[in-house]
């Protein structure tokens, strides 16, 4: 039935209105939602028939409240209730639109009110009530209105057509975080990256742009600390191969051209990551084809051979920006003015894989393809000597993967950055994700063994354990070489700088009555924005057996009880240890088809769409029933696609490429709409809001044929005729 309605979205339904009323949907589906509010049913717990007419008249007015939006108000009219037939229980009426607004996912919260009263013709409305009720996510609601009830529809439908104006992007919850793992051991947190970058880059000396790359599994957590702290500071882009709760993927270290030739075929001539393959290859084009870093994303996302656009979902590539992020280039400004000079900052911590080492070197020849000196870049990977294999590191890398040598990086470039200058900050190797909180604040006053609960991140009042999400204990599984942890983050007070190793440890942990032990202690300057040491962060890896959906967290003191010094958390932090990048058993890969032309496609669309032209209403019929219509649709290239299309009795009975002689009707639109039409899991609405927006134009040819459909325009907006129509699709 579904290819039916995309030609008469595009062809028949050209004079009906309709607002496309869902949910928050993953490329290549659209991050633009039309969120919509419908009035489908009210009741009241008493009789109130003023004996008029036998019912119980409602009236009133609502109002629709939508956060970072706008609102819209109005009156319910007359709404009648049969006490008698329906004793309290709900009348249903049929849907009545309140409110629809186009958006980004995920969809903000709503706020729907009634103010209900039963109307009198003679005497004053008698009061029924007010109520409101708060949404965050679709579904039926019943709001309470004092002796009245009201129930209400909350919809959330993709809209293809507005999603180049959001982004592909999905923020992290407040209780997780995601981190770039280290050789040395300690992990740089997003928190942490996003506190350096404000303090000693945008704070500090300004920039021209910034660019961030995240390659690793999570690298989508990494981005939204980031984007929250340089808002308003300048522009900024970034990208990763993953969200903040996948994985990324990419070739096995015993990959070769001639052990998976379908592969080869693919441009992979030695094992590294799917994303960062097709980042490098886009930013080492120069001249006019240089990219934007928006092109860069989106390309890079259709070409990820594990994206969602290729051979298997498995990436989950993300991208947003700040400021005039989306228009920068490499070694410019957005306003396409040239950098005075450009900065690069490679990191792969952990790297002991060759693909680690190979999209590093990837990078890094983009960069010199690009114009950059070896001086502008600062390459840190492994112990900084040897390769994952024991053959020496390449020449350009200048040190080792550490958590102390990145700090420097950053300390270091911040000193050449100003208003003039461009950074671009690469990641890949392994990825951790966290359950964590930085607002734990728990004194500890005497050696007793006690729980750290959750605060501001529990999930319900009196919680005590710490939850974690089938996302993250999966992941788990997938990684036989991960090390989870539990960590603390103890407060930097002078009695802990004084006394510090001996207090720190004394610090004992349990998780679920088993006693960890800690296995490094490292110290914490970026808590905040200001450069001092602020907290000790204490390691105690776990086996990942012992985690499960809710996790106790105790602390003890394993010192002198007499010897016992106050000390005070600030912070706790549930990690799933270093996650490689996952890697593919060869397999056979089938060849794309052919891409088919936008003309067969709708052609295909034809004899389905016939089979049911008898569903179609009468007036529909009779509007497009017999006519000889000109589509011209202006493609991707700048081209146009002209298609005949002749219909008698409803039914095309000839759909033919070219123009069409002696048109009755005339319709226009572009290629990226009538796409977004085929790849709706709605097509009729989607076409319908095309055509409400202008992006679908139409009209009759001659005075008749323009009068003819002018009417029609009329009499179906009179009988609501678009709701006949959605009663038929469904």
């Amino acid at each position: 039935m579904r290819k039916s309605w995309v030609l008469l979205s595009l062809i028949l339904s050209l004079s009906l209105m309709l607002s496309p009323v869902t949910a928050h949907f993953d490329p290549p589906d659209s991050p633009a939602i039309m969120v919509t509010v419908w009035l489908v049913g009210v009741s009241v717990t008493e009789d109130m028939d003023d004996g008029w007419n036998g019912f119980t008249d409602i009236t009133g007015t609502y109002k629709v409240s939508h956060s970072n939006h706008e609102s819209q108000k109005g009156d319910l009219g007359i709404i009648y209730y049969d006490w008698d037939t329906l004793s309290g229980g709900i009348g249903y009426i049929k849907k009545r639109l309140l409110y629809s607004h186009r958006e980004c996912t995920p969809m903000n919260e709503v706020t729907v009110e009634f103010n209900l009263e039963e109307y009198n013709s003679v005497f004053a409305d008698g009061k029924i009530g007010s109520g409101s009720i708060k949404v965050a996510k679709p579904g039926t609601y019943l709001v309470k209105a004092g002796k009245g009830r009201a129930l209400i529809e909350v919809s959330v439908t993709k809209t293809p057509i507005a999603a180049g104006e959001c982004s592909y992007f999905e923020d992290q919850p407040a209780s997780y975080a995601s981190s770039i793992v280290t050789s040395s051991g300690g992990y740089v947190y997003d928190w942490q990256l996003a506190n350096m970058m404000n303090m000693w880059i945008a704070n500090r000396t300004g920039y021209a742009n910034m660019v961030f790359i995240f390659n690793q599994c999570f690298g989508g957590g990494m981005i939204d600390d980031l984007k929250e702290k340089l808002k308003g500071t300048g522009d900024a882009a970034f990208m990763s191969a993953s969200k903040h709760n996948k994985p990324s993927w990419g070739l096995a270290d015993g990959y070769t051209p001639s052990s998976w030739p379908e592969m080869a075929k693919r441009g992979f001539t030695r094992p590294e990551g799917y994303y960062p393959k097709e980042v490098g290859e886009e930013l080492a084009k120069t001249g006019k084809d240089a990219p934007t870093m928006k092109e860069v994303a989106r390309r890079a996302e259709q070409q990820d051979l594990r994206g969602p656009y290729r051979l298997g979902l498995k990436e989950r590539p993300q991208y947003t920006s700040v400021g005039n992020g989306d228009d920068i280039k490499i070694g410019k400004k957005a306003d396409g003015s040239a950098v005075k000079s450009k900065h690069a900052i490679l990191f792969a911590g952990d790297a002991n894989q060759k693909g680690h080492w190979n999209n590093m070197d990837r990078m890094y020849k983009a960069l010199k393809k690009q114009g950059f000196r070896d001086a502008d870049i600062i390459a840190l990977a492994g112990n900084g000597k040897t390769m994952s294999n024991g053959t020496n590191a390449p020449s350009y890398i200048d040190g080792p993967g550490t958590k102390k040598a990145l700090y420097e990086a950053i300390v270091n470039v911040s000193k050449k950055m100003n208003k003039d200058e461009q950074l671009i900050f690469w990641v890949s190797d392994h990825g951790n994700r966290e359950r964590i909180e930085l607002a734990v604040l728990l004194d500890l006053i005497d050696p007793v063994t006690e729980p750290i609960p959750p605060k501001k991140t529990a999930r319900r009042p009196g919680q005590v354990t710490w939850d974690l999400d089938e996302e993250f204990l999966k992941v788990m599984e997938l990684d036989p070489d991960n090390r989870p942890y539990v960590s603390v983050l103890v407060e930097a007070t002078p009695e802990i700088m004084e006394l510090g190793e001996y207090v720190l440890k004394n610090i004992e942990l349990y998780i679920n009555k088993n006693a960890l032990n800690i296995s490094l202690i490292e110290p914490i300057t970026a808590y905040d924005t200001d450069p001092d040491l602020d907290a000790f962060e204490l390691v105690f890896p776990v086996d990942e057996e012992l985690l499960g959906e809710e996790n106790l967290i105790e602390v003890g003191w394993g010192g002198n009880p007499e010897e016992f010094i106050k000390y005070r958390i600030i912070g706790l932090i549930i990690s799933t240890g270093g996650i490689n990048e996952l890697e593919l058993e060869f397999e056979e890969i089938e060849e794309p088809e052919k891409k088919k032309t936008l003309f067969k496609l709708l052609e295909e669309y034809v004899p389905t769409y016939n089979e049911n032209v008898d569903n179609l209403p009468d007036i529909v019929k009779r509007t497009v029933g017999n006519e000889r219509i000109d589509l011209e649709i202006t493609l991707e290239n700048g081209s146009k696609l002209n298609i005949g299309v002749v219909t008698e009795g409803a039914r095309i009975i000839e759909f033919s490429e070219g123009k069409i002689p002696e048109p009755t009707m005339r319709v226009w639109t572009t290629e990226e709409v009538v796409r977004g039409i085929l790849d709706s899991e709605d097509p009729i609405r989607t076409g319908l809001y095309a055509l409400k927006t202008g992006e679908i134009e139409y009209s009759g040819v001659g005075l008749g044929k323009s009068l003819k459909i002018f009417g029609t325009k009329i009499i179906i907006k009179l009988y609501r005729f678009a709701e006949i129509i959605g009663d038929i699709v469904g």
